[in-house]
C-alpha cells in the first residue's frame, strides 16, 4: 500500500477535514502504520489552527485569539481526543479498578469529573499559547501537534490492548518496533521548524506517555482508545507548557 494512502487514511480517521476518495486505499489499510503517521497529521492540523489564530491576533485580542483557536482545533479533530480524556477523568474519579473502572470508562456520558477536565484542559491549554507570542503560532502549533500524536505512539508500542474489542485494538495489538520508528520519522521531520521546541516536545511528551502508559496498565490492565485520547492531550499541554516555560 502507498505511502500517500496510508496518510490519507490516517487524516481522514484523525481529523474532520473531508478526504478525497481517490487517495485513500481500496482495502483496509494497516492501523499500526495510519497511526505511526499521525503526527504528520498532527502537525497539519498544527499549522492550520496556529495559521488561523495567528491571523485573528492581528483583528482582535490574543487571548480571544487564542480561545478561536481552541474552537477550531476541536473542529478540525481534537474533540476525539478531548473525549477520551473526559472518559479517564471519570473513571480517575470514580476511584475504582479493575473491572468496575473500566465499565465506567467505558461509559459514553460526560460525568462532573470530565466536566472539569475539559473546563481545566482548554482553560490551561489557551491560556499557555496566550503566554506565547502570536506569530509564533504556527510553528507551535505544528509541534505541539505532531508531539500529542508522537506521544500516542509511544504508549501503543509499550503498552497492549486491554479488552477483547474496542475502536482503538486495531491500532495498539500490532505496534511494534517498526511502527514506532515511522512514527518517529515523521515526528522528527520538523526538527527543523524549531530544533529547540522539538526536543522541548519530545522529552516532555514521551515522558508523560510513559507516565500515563504505566498508571493504565496497573488500573485496567493495558492502554485503550481513552487512554490515548488522555496521553494525546496531556502530551499536547505538556509540550505547550516546556515551550512556554523555556523560550518566553
Amino acid at each position: 500500500m502507498r505511502f500517500i494512502e496510508i496518510l490519507a487514511a490516517s487524516f481522514s480517521f484523525f481529523s474532520r477535514i473531508p478526504v478525497p476518495k481517490i487517495l485513500l486505499p481500496e482495502r483496509e489499510p494497516p492501523y499500526p502504520m495510519m497511526l505511526a503517521v499521525s503526527p504528520l497529521v498532527g502537525g497539519i492540523l498544527g499549522a492550520i489552527w496556529g495559521g488561523i489564530g495567528a491571523i485573528l491576533s492581528l483583528r482582535f485580542a490574543a487571548l480571544g485569539a487564542a480561545w478561536a483557536s481552541a474552537l477550531i482545533y476541536v473542529l478540525l479533530g481534537w474533540g476525539l481526543h478531548l473525549d477520551g480524556l473526559s472518559d479517564v477523568a471519570d473513571g480517575w474519579g470514580s476511584g475504582e479498578s479493575g473491572a468496575t473502572l473500566k465499565e465506567v470508562i467505558k461509559d459514553c456520558h460526560c460525568g462532573p469529573y470530565g466536566v472539569v477536565a475539559l473546563v481545566l484542559t482548554l482553560g490551561f491549554w489557551t491560556s499557555l499559547l496566550f503566554a506565547l507570542p502570536t506569530w509564533r503560532w504556527i510553528t507551535i502549533g505544528i509541534m505541539v501537534g505532531a508531539s500529542g500524536r508522537w506521544a500516542m505512539c509511544c504508549a501503543s508500542c509499550i503498552g497492549r490492548y486491554p479488552w477483547k474489542s474496542g475502536m482503538a485494538l486495531p491500532f495498539v495489538q500490532d505496534f511494534s518496533v517498526k511502527e514506532i520508528l515511522y512514527a518517529f520519522l515523521c515526528f522528527a521531520l520538523f526538527f527543523l521548524l524549531g530544533p529547540w521546541l522539538w526536543i522541548l516536545s519530545f522529552f516532555s511528551t514521551t515522558f508523560i506517555s510513559a507516565l500515563v502508559a504505566l498508571w493504565a496498565h496497573r488500573r485496567i490492565g493495558g492502554v485503550s482508545g481513552d487512554v490515548l485520547g488522555t496521553i494525546e492531550v496531556l502530551a499536547e499541554l505538556c509540550a505547550l507548557a516546556a515551550i512556554a516555560l523555556f523560550t518566553s
